[in-house]
């Protein structure tokens, strides 16, 4: 979507303006002066310091808070933690005492805050908001969220959950389908002081859904609002929905939840994929059996798109349909069914700008189903990670804890990457491990029971990427959840400007 540059900054402005510690990952010093005569040279200085101020925004509840709609009683767990400084690629945390605490929005502490690195803030959010996950101070740096739940049983019987995340003003999410029973939520979180405008628009296999529905929705300020994606369009083969911010910035997220007549298919969110580009990774893609790949193009150009699968050996081609063409503004789903059960990395290339994502689902016959949405990410350059306490009602059938399995897939694109995984135990003892990922591979490490998990580049020039599998086995089969990592926030770029007179 064409935008205007004035556009552009006059959103930018009102957005800064709105969030403050959101938006605090960068800022600029000094003066600028603006009118006849006067006016700024070139930037004299640029200072970097680790951050002092940082926040994500998570979704709350994704099945409460629809207007019309009864709410589902879904536990949600929200979990927050601060990389510890081993895994933080050499940036040394603020020196000031710090806090790391969530926020019920707009208003209200949730649980107790963490004022130590590798302690874990965590709290069930019970009611139809969002959540706010701040970081001070010597707290700022490195941090990372998540929220999550547990099912067990009944319609919604599913493991689910998505990372928390930074808010901005475009996204494109993938997930959904056009399946009988099949409901797609979209979730906007408005973590600033000013209401926000967001326009929602669908693609499918014909391209953009003419529909005014979708337009001028409401973000109150510090507030939540669920959109039901069924009004725009209640049985598109394969959604991707484009989401594009005015007048400041959100969260969002799709919940894409299926029961299968009486027979519950799962539920999951998805989170936004990576900004349109050429080359697009999908880490932690756990395929054992029904599985998609899903690609869109934003741009009106036809796209030449090649997919492959990244194993531990190396590239491998698609059993069929690595190869296709897709025309611009649509949507085309290639099926993974055949693909050998592992959990893989698949790269998505084009001649132009495209969007990916993934499905995996599992199943026995006559038994309940699940799903999990794998999108792609950005290449980490910092370190990236997320807090592995139990999800919310996490309780497996028959009482007790329940036994979540915690796989990290890392993925290297390009060359070859050393990579060390620091998990944090909860008592705070810190384990690390370092793998050699090989040129368009994968690796994965075990790391259940880890009170947190964090992944960062020691060696190498490949890309690298990550994501978290959660999985857990009852007598009704395994129920899964994929969560992509991203990276945390470490320092601040101060820009020194002199004003200049002609």
């Amino acid at each position: 979507m064409n935008r205007s540059a004035s556009g552009l900054v006059r959103t930018s402005l009102v957005a800064l303006a709105g969030v403050g510690i959101v938006v605090a990952a960068t800022h600029s010093d000094g003066a600028l002066a603006l009118g006849s005569g006067v006016g700024a040279d070139r930037a004299s200085t640029a200072v970097t310091s680790p951050v002092r101020s940082s926040s994500l925004v998570c979704p709350g509840p994704e099945l409460k808070g629809l207007q019309g709609v009864d709410d589902a009683q879904v536990p949600v767990r929200v979990a927050a933690a601060a990389a510890p400084v081993r895994a933080m690629t050499g940036t040394q945390p603020a020196s000031g005492a710090g806090r790391l605490t969530l926020t019920r929005m707009p208003s209200g502490g949730l649980g107790a805050p963490v004022t130590a690195r590798g302690a874990t803030a965590s709290a069930n959010q019970a009611g139809a908001s969002g959540v706010l996950v701040t970081g001070t101070e010597s707290m700022a740096a490195g941090v990372a969220a998540v929220q999550s739940w547990l099912v067990p049983s009944g319609d919604l019987r599913s493991l689910g959950g998505a990372p928390c995340g930074r808010p901005g003003a475009e996204f494109w999410i993938v997930a959904g389908g056009g399946d009988p029973g099949r409901q797609e939520r979209l979730v906007l979180t408005n973590p600033g002081g000013n209401p926000v405008t967001v326009d929602a628009t669908l693609h499918g296999p014909d391209g953009p859904v003419s529909s005014p529905n979708g337009k001028g929705i409401l973000v109150p300020a510090h507030g939540r609002t669920s959109f039901l994606l069924d009004s725009i369009s209640g049985d598109l083969v394969s959604p991707v929905v484009h989401v594009v911010a005015e007048g400041g910035v959100v969260g969002a997220v799709v919940n894409d939840t299926w029961l299968d007549g009486t027979r519950a298919a799962g539920s999951d969110d998805a989170v936004p994929t990576a900004p349109p580009s050429r080359d697009q990774v999908i880490p932690a893609v756990s395929v054992t059996g029904s599985a998609l790949l899903r690609v869109a193009v934003p741009g009106s150009s036809e796209a030449v798109v090649q997919a492959r699968v990244l194993t531990a050996q190396g590239a491998r081609a698609l059993p069929a349909g690595g190869v296709i063409r897709i025309d611009g503004g649509t949507v085309r789903d290639i099926d993974l069914s055949k693909l050998p059960p592992a959990t893989v990395g698949i790269q998505v290339r084009a001649d132009v700008p495209i969007v990916a994502a993934a499905l995996v689902t599992r199943a026995k016959p006559a038994q309940p189903s699940d799903l999990a949405w794998a999108s792609s990410t950005p290449v980490l350059t910092g370190v990236a990670g997320m807090p592995l306490t139990a999800p919310g009602g996490g309780s497996a059938p028959g009482g007790g804890s329940a036994p979540v399995r915690r796989l990290v897939s890392v993925t290297s694109s390009g060359d070859t990457a050393g990579v060390e995984v620091v998990t944090v135990d909860a008592k705070g003892a810190q384990t690390s491990r370092r793998i050699e990922v090989g040129v368009d591979a994968t690796s994965m490490i075990d790391v259940t029971g880890a009170a947190s998990v964090w992944v960062h580049r020691v060696s190498g020039v490949g890309q690298v990427r990550a994501g978290v599998v959660s999985r857990l086995e009852d007598a009704q089969g395994e129920l899964i959840s994929i969560a992509p990592l991203s990276d945390a926030l470490l320092r601040t770029t101060s820009v020194g400007l002199r004003e200049v007179t002609p």
